[in-house]
């Protein structure tokens, strides 16, 4: 299935989840994933194991101020 991750397309899976996504698009993000926020194409937070769908679009934001 392809989803979309900040715009770039990503071909997973069936079954996939947030997680499979954000590793595809960036390994990196899941070692520091309580900096970032993730959303869905309407601005809804979304969890990590959350499930996808063909053509779902995400959004990887770095969370600002942090302590």
């Amino acid at each position: 299935m392809k989803v979309f991750v900040n715009e770039k397309k990503i071909t997973l899976f069936e079954g996939a989840k947030v997680k499979d996504a954000v590793l595809n698009f960036d390994k990196r993000i899941i070692r520091k994933v309580s900096q970032y926020e993730i959303l869905d194409r309407y601005g809804n937070q979304t969890g990590i194991d959350g499930a996808l769908q063909e053509g779902c679009e995400l959004f990887i934001k770095k969370l600002e101020n942090l302590l």
